[in-house]
């Protein structure tokens, strides 16, 4: 290299320096006001750190001609002046190593020997056309509608020889629809006018095909008349690519936003319409804080700002509310692209409408909440039975985790030892059922054997569809232990409750309680405390074996002592803790820790009792209180049977007396009174005088005083055995023999009824009150029979005079009469035979003033 001189302008690095003069360049280095005194024509070219100066480049080359300037700048200022080339500086980036200034000074080196070459035996633009030359943009010169000067790149563009261009005018390769346009600005431009200096015009080239240009137009003078310079650049692919991208925001459903670092909306894309209801132009220039729900902004500005603070390139998904056309609120998810660093200058955020989406989790959040709440487990198999899911409440009877069966055949939890074969096959066979499409649900209990507990499972299973195919089932499972249990011992008290009903002694109640108390409540601690009234007190009746050997040999407890007799008065069971430290216990230092006792009103108390803390709070109290429930039904019943048997010995012994007195009056009194009768007979034959009529009389009186005597106590017996008679029918066989002696008298049935009676009795009962009537009421008396209106009996009653008030309540005594002619045990008979049938009789006055006898039949035994 000759003595050529390279000029740095103020403090370049000293590597460069070195590197410079290796390259065989003599160096010199120059303030900048004084450099412009050392330019001469022995520099070749001028290196000068800092930012790109044109001022700088057009007073060196006012100097010295076109020599190289190189501008050495920082590695962010060099690609942001890549545009400072057309004033002729070279950029380069400042070298901050020796190796990347050796790399500069080869560039300078290359640089200062082609502006040799270019310059060697050209005019002074030959440069310049070299330059051109090697453009990627299409640059010509054209003067009237001519082209004058062009470069290679035009003739790859229009596709057209140098002789071919040569011989077309401008317009020619112009799009027929753009002529005009260009042509205008032509006019306007050479008249002075306010032309565009940028613009949009399509070129045709020779084969048809269409460019779509970006021309740059700058008035110049050439050979001395009026031309224009034009670079036109082929932005075909790039607008192909930007009505791509443009396509693509504009109908994508989604939002593409572009906000601004000052967080306005610098762009919108028209799916806001669709989305939001908006104008994408009514958008821009708001700021998004205007736009976004007051309670989800500072999250949203959260995320953005931690973007700009950190440089990320783009943000998390965020969910926030944003505002609508209509004043409400959409639910938005966005993710924002970090471009503050770019062009763009802020975040190209893309959003979508996630509300129908938001509802849809929030509903399967709340299906997915329930399905863990409702305490049941839940299970779904696909259509192959293979297992997808099982909720943490099937889970919870096992230590083992969801992998060990998701993914895995039902037949898994038979091999896990879950099920046994033939609960299995239960399972297997109402699965198959779903799956196939010939059950809509099945329901079957199992029982799960785990190393915890053994349960018993009610499932039930239903079908997944799909597109009207079943896709798979869904199994909920009960953990129904406890109510089988519950079951189980409800069997076993009913078999109890059958026993009861056939005890017969409260002695036999007592056992079978006591044997109910292991079989139906599993308490091995229980007794039976039965009230005795001879002794006042509650005697121990029956204990199981475990109650003997904790209470041992109990005695009667008297009235007021002890827990049992404070249950057993209050009539209130009564569940006691911490027995031991209860003052009120009868037998002391039992070692029971809880006790409960039940009342058995009327009849006692039973109880269970426990060793142990917090065993007796469970569903067994309420069969403990059942158990003692029955028991007071049956020992109700007992003592009744009791009562009903010493009853009929009662009767008995009674029928027997009176069988005996009618024997005493048929033979001991009739046969003696018979024998005075004849005797009176015998006496008529040898005198005859109104004292044997008187003493006639008086053995007639005596004959129907036995009679009446014998039929009291006979239809005092109690009747065994009835029929179903009518009431009618017997009231007038009644009639004849009543009223033989008094034929004026009526006898009227007001309607019939059937009575079930013994029939002897019955008529007798008629015919007493029928006598009765006719011997008060007079021989033309009218008798009534019918039935009770308001109950079941019937009634007798008479137009005769009645009975006085202060008689009333005698009539039915034996011997009590008003008449001379009476016994006085017409009545009684009566009542006897009411007696007799269980019925009850009530002296009423009619409402002729008579008496009216009620008979109500209605068993009172």
């Amino acid at each position: 290299m000759s003595d050529s001189r390279v000029v740095l302008v103020d403090e370049c690095p000293d590597g460069l320096v070195e590197a410079v003069e290796r390259r065989g360049f003599t160096t010199e280095m120059c303030a900048e006001d004084a450099v412009f005194d050392a330019l001469d024509d022995g520099v070749a070219g001028v290196v000068r750190c800092g930012d790109v100066d044109t001022g700088f480049v057009s007073r060196v080359r006012d100097r010295v001609g076109v020599v190289p300037v190189f501008f050495l700048v920082t590695r962010g200022a060099a690609s942001a002046s890549g545009s400072a080339h057309g004033s002729g500086a070279i950029v380069v980036s400042l070298p901050k190593t020796k190796k990347a200034a050796a790399a500069v000074a080869a560039r300078i080196e290359r640089t200062i020997e082609f502006s040799r070459w270019a310059s060697s035996g050209r005019d002074s633009n030959s440069l310049y056309r070299t330059v051109v030359e090697q453009s990627h943009d299409a640059i010509f010169i054209a003067q009237d509608g001519d082209f004058r000067f062009w470069n290679r790149r035009l003739t790859e563009l229009t596709g057209r020889s140098d002789d071919e261009l040569a011989e077309t005018a401008l317009l020619d390769v112009i799009h027929p629809d753009d002529r005009e346009k260009v042509s205008r600005i032509s006019e306007t431009r050479r008249r002075g006018g306010d032309a565009p200096v940028s613009y949009e015009v399509r070129l045709v080239d020779a084969d048809g095909g269409v460019h779509e240009c970006a021309a740059n137009v700058k008035d110049i003078e050439y050979h001395g008349s009026y031309g224009v310079l034009v670079s036109m650049r082929d932005v075909t692919e790039q607008r192909a690519t930007e009505a791509q991208f443009r396509g693509l925001v504009e109908l994508a459903r989604d939002l593409v936003t572009l906000v601004g670092t000052d967080g306005r909306i610098r762009y919108q894309s028209p799916s806001v319409t669709d989305v939001l209801g908006f104008n994408p132009g009514k958008l821009v220039g708001k700021p998004v804080s205007d736009l976004i729900h007051p309670d989800d902004w500072e999250h949203v500005k959260a995320v953005f700002e931690h973007a700009l603070r950190t440089g990320a390139d783009g943000t998390e998904a965020v969910r926030y509310r944003h505002r609508n056309a209509e004043g409400s609120w959409t639910w938005l998810e966005s993710v924002g692209s970090n471009q503050a660093d770019t062009s763009v200058g802020g975040f190209v955020v893309t959003s979508r409408n996630v509300t129908e989406q938001r509802s849809y989790e929030q509903r399967l959040k709340r299906y997915e909440t329930i399905v863990e709440s409702i305490g049941q487990g839940a299970y779904v198999v696909d259509e192959a039975g293979v297992i997808q899911f099982i909720n943490e409440t099937a889970l919870s009877r096992t230590t083992i985790p969801m992998s060990a069966f998701v993914g895995r055949h039902i037949s898994a939890l038979r091999d896990a030892g879950y099920l046994a074969a033939e609960h299995y096959e239960c399972a297997e066979a109402a699965l198959d059922a779903v799956l196939d499409g010939e059950s809509t649900r099945e329901r079957f209990e199992i029982e799960l054997s785990l190393p915890e507990k053994n349960y018993v499972v009610e499932f039930t299973v239903s079908p997944i569809v799909g597109d009207d195919e079943v896709e798979g089932a869904v199994g909920i499972s009960t953990d129904v232990t406890a109510r089988t249990r519950y079951e189980q011992r409800l069997n076993a008290l009913h078999a109890s409750t059958r026993r009861l009903t056939g005890a017969t002694s409260r002695e036999e109640v007592a056992e079978i309680v006591r044997e109910a108390a292991t079989e139906v409540l599993n308490y091995a601690i229980s007794g039976v405390l039965l009230y005795d009234e001879s002794l006042d007190a509650l005697v121990p009746t029956a204990f199981t074996d475990e109650a003997w050997a904790v209470f041992g040999d109990v005695p009667p407890i008297p009235r007021g002592a002890g827990l049992t007799w404070e249950v057993f008065e209050r009539g209130e069971h009564n569940l006691y803790r911490d027995v031991g430290s209860n003052p009120r216990r009868f037998v002391l230092d039992a070692g029971v820790k809880e006790e409960l006792i039940v009342p058995i009103p009327d009849h006692g108390v039973f109880f269970v009792a426990s060793l142990g803390d917090d065993s007796l709070a469970d569903q067994r109290i309420a069969l403990a209180k059942v158990l003692a429930a029955n028991t007071r039904a049956v020992l109700d019943r007992v003592e009744r049977e009791q009562q009903l048997r010493r009853r009929e010995r009662e009767l008995a012994s009674q029928n027997e007396q009176l069988e005996s007195f009618a024997s005493v009056v048929s033979h001991d009194l009739k046969n003696p009174l018979n024998a005075a009768m004849g005797y009176l007979e015998l006496a008529r034959e040898r005198y005859d005088g109104d004292e044997l009529d008187r003493v006639a009389t008086a053995h007639e009186r005596m004959a129907g005083i036995v009679e009446d005597v014998l039929a009291l106590a006979r239809n005092g017996q109690t009747v065994e055995e009835a029929e179903r008679l009518s009431l009618g029918s017997v009231a007038e066989a009644a009639w004849t023999t009543a009223a033989s002696n008094a034929p004026e008298a009526t006898l009227v049935v007001d309607g019939d009824i059937a009575v079930d009676a013994h029939r002897g009795r019955l008529r007798q009962l008629l015919e007493n009150l029928f006598s009765n009537a006719i011997r008060h009421g007079g021989d033309d008396v009218t008798v009534s029979v019918g039935p009770l209106a308001d109950r079941d009996g019937f009634y007798v009653e008479d137009d005769g005079p009645g009975i006085p008030p202060d008689e009333r309540p005698r009539i039915f005594e034996a011997g009590y009469t008003t008449s001379s002619e009476g016994t006085g045990f017409g009545l009684s008979v009566v009542m006897s035979v009411v007696n007799a049938h269980g019925w009850s009789v009530w002296f009423v006055e009619s409402d002729e003033g008579g008496a009216r006898f009620e008979i109500t039949t209605e068993s009172n035994r």
